[in-house]
């Protein structure tokens, strides 16, 4: 199935595909091996399930041939995350020396980029830039609750890490600091049961979905995320701790989310959490909204804050409110493009949709490439011959763009139309195309292309409808900055962290 009639499926059928999996979510067991289960999290970067019902992809090899593969996959896997785990924990007794200045209260729960810390000798984090300084001012204790990110294959990158840590004077807490020898007894045997439970999950195979979602729920085994265990005993954790009042979490509603809120929610009932998602979304990103599902089973925080007003979902149990664009301060700078003369190609997270994004490229002359900051951009050296690469922020690349092309996957489409930067959206080949941007604009500042052979005519529709329709592309770009963002002055991060009663 081509990328056109993949998407036009996905149009008619995604009602569908939400009540099927919705359905075996309530009559599930509700507990923490169903709730991390990759395939009813929906997420079609760890589950292959929303891309075999949208293609209608009935084709399964031997199930039991495929069962004894994944299980051994899942147990090869995870036991040896096992010990590199244990040994995490190991160095952090031995060389994190820091101790607290704060009562556990108010926690902010964020990834820690292991590998980027390290390489700079400060840890910094682009996440909730500038929330910091505002609840030292507003004199609001806070602890740091640092997921590490990137040490699963190589542990012991944390003894530069907690020497780096050990010289910030903020308070860190990490989850090796609780873990007891029950908890390790108790995350081996959650591994160990955990390819079991899953089974219970199999359908009775009365349709063709059903074939399909079974293949895949043994399939995504091989998916499975240690880091969902762990952080389901840190929240058992947490949770006995009376102190505790707010945690603010880092959430994409990964299952490494779902598991921590459920733990808490679980165990305890002192604890507010509050979810944020101050990032660009796509609609094909399932797993990222929150359902009164999701709440029910108590896998969801207690409410939602989102980068602007468009991503308010109506809900009746979990609330969403708009919160504020921490990372992307800079849209509301921008004084606009000085000249339209490159360009701009933007790689994503997803390296296959980036390499088909360099091959379509339309043009010869005055292309900058930009590589997204988590990839490696040495895998993609065969593809740019003739294209200048760039290491520079990408609103002063907007600043000299003729047009801007994206691979699927990449929320800096919206950060350019809202700029008035107009904007090619290049489908994914293999899988759903996760576009960030809405129909509102489409064929005037932005477009899509499902196929290299339409790159020609789009780019030069979209170029000559902002030659003749400047007031136009104006508005749409007013619109999207009005509706997909939130500037972050100091007063909407108080109200949002609700931090004036704080205040002395």
């Amino acid at each position: 199935m081509n990328p056109k009639k993949l998407y036009t499926s996905y149009q008619e059928k995604k009602n569908d595909f939400h009540c099927y999996i919705d359905n075996i979510k309530k009559n599930a067991p509700w507990d923490i091996n169903s709730i991390i289960n990759a395939t009813l999290v929906k997420n079609p970067y760890a589950s292959d399930f929303p891309l075999r019902f949208f293609k209608n992809d009935t084709n399964t090899s031997n199930k039991t041939l495929l069962i004894l593969k994944s299980i051994f996959k899942f147990y090869t896997r995870n036991i040896y995350l096992f010990f590199s785990y244990m040994i995490a924990s190991l160095l952090y007794k031995l060389y994190y020396r820091r101790k607290r200045k704060n009562n556990l209260q108010i926690i902010i729960d964020v990834f820690g980029l292991i590998d980027k810390t390290n390489q700079n000798g400060k840890y910094t984090e682009n996440y909730l830039a500038g929330i910091y300084q505002i609840f030292e001012k507003f004199n609001t204790p806070y602890s740091i609750l640092i997921r590490p990110y990137g040490v699963g294959k190589n542990p012991f990158k944390l003894k530069q890490f907690f020497k780096i840590i050990n010289k910030d004077s903020r308070d860190f807490i990490f989850e090796y600091e609780f873990l007891s020898l029950y908890n390790i007894i108790e995350l081996f045997f959650l591994i160990l049961i955990y390819p079991f439970k899953t089974l219970r999950l199999l359908q009775k195979e009365k349709t063709p979905i059903d074939k399909m979602f079974n293949y895949s729920l043994i399939a995504d085994l091989q998916k499975f995320s240690f880091d969902s265990l762990t952080r389901y005993i840190l929240g058992k954790n947490l949770s006995k701790i009376k102190s505790i009042e707010k945690i603010y979490s880092w959430s994409e509603f990964q299952v490494i989310e779902r598991s921590f809120n459920y733990a808490i929610r679980k165990n305890s009932n002192h604890i507010e959490l509050i979810g944020l998602q101050f990032s660009l979304n796509y609609e094909v990103y399932f797993n990222a909204y929150t359902d009164d599902i999701d709440y029910e089973i108590l896998s969801s925080p207690h409410k939602m804050l989102v980068n602007g007003r468009y991503y308010v979902q109506n809900r009746k149990k979990i609330k969403y409110i708009k919160g504020v664009s921490l990372r992307y301060k800079e849209i509301f700078n921008f004084k606009g493009i000085k000249e339209e003369k490159n360009i701009i190609l933007l790689g994503s997270y997803v390296v296959p949709d980036t390499i088909y994004m360099l091959q379509s490229r339309m043009v010869s002359q005055n292309l900058i490439f930009k590589s997204h900051p988590a990839i490696d951009i040495n895998q993609f050296d065969i593809y740019l011959n003739d294209i200048i690469i760039s290491t520079e922020n990408i609103y002063r690349l907007f600043q000299e763009a003729k047009l801007v092309v994206c691979s699927t996957m990449s929320g800096a489409a919206v950060e350019a139309v809202a700029c008035g930067v107009s904007v090619i959206i290049i489908a994914s080949q293999d899988n759903l195309t996760a576009n960030p941007l809405v129909e509102y604009g489409q064929g005037k500042i932005w477009d899509i292309v499902y196929d290299v052979s339409e790159m020609e005519g789009i780019y030069k529709k979209l170029l000559d409808y902002r030659a003749n329709s400047r007031k136009e592309i104006n508005e749409i770009a007013n619109w999207y900055k009005d509706n997909f963002f939130v500037k972050p002055t100091e007063e909407n991060i108080v109200k949002v962290f609700e931090l004036e009663k704080e205040k002395n």
